[in-house]
């Protein structure tokens, strides 16, 4: 094998160490098996005395939205990897997922597991971070494609960039009353 096979092959790996993990990850919060305490003394303590990854993990636990949603996303980062078509975008998905997966584990896990869970997510990233290297090229022509010509279609004064930022607050506002049917009903079917 030559040095440039040797090292596309080694992105390849890469790129299934990923997909396993994140397949992985992904299909036990589906099963919603990843999350939850299910030592009944540690919920029957104070919160103020119970370690914060307990209180992390049963909150995560009790809720399928956010066990459906992240597994959904972990899944779909892990199936872009397997394709060369798609491998940039499921990198990028991926990054974005281990980064947030890695603050959760540096402020939730360390007390009880230790740093092992964020040295593994850091391998992770590193690993996601190589293979986003390795398409440089590619990511460098997305990158000037996605950024060059982009600008509104007029033109408008000075003093309307001063404004904007009450247009912004404003159309919160908006939204808030243009919304607030949708919340009753909400609120409605959940009582």
């Amino acid at each position: 094998m030559k040095k440039d096979e040797i090292i596309d092959f080694g992105i390849l790996a890469l790129r299934w160490y990923l997909v396993f993990y994140m397949i992985n990850y992904g299909w036990s919060k589906l099963t919603l098996s990843q999350f939850g305490v299910y030592d009944a003394s540690i919920l029957e303590q104070p919160i103020k005395d119970i370690d914060s990854f307990y209180v992390a993990w049963h909150l995560y636990g009790r809720s399928t939205f956010f066990n459906i949603s992240t597994g959904v996303l972990e899944i779909i980062g892990g199936l872009l990897l397997i394709f060369n078509r798609t491998v940039l975008i499921g990198a990028l998905l991926v990054l974005s997922i281990l980064t947030q997966i890695l603050i959760i584990d540096i402020a939730f896990t360390t007390g009880v597991l230790g740093f092992a869970l964020p040295i593994r997510i850091c391998g992770m990233i590193l690993s996601d971070l190589i293979i986003l290297l390795y398409y440089k090229d590619k990511i460098i022509i997305a990158w000037k494609s996605l950024n060059v010509g982009i600008a509104t279609k007029f033109k408008f004064k000075w003093w309307v960039y001063i404004i904007l930022p009450i247009f912004g607050f404003l159309m919160d506002i908006i939204f808030a009353i243009l919304t607030r049917p949708i919340k009753l009903f909400l609120n409605w079917i959940a009582k």
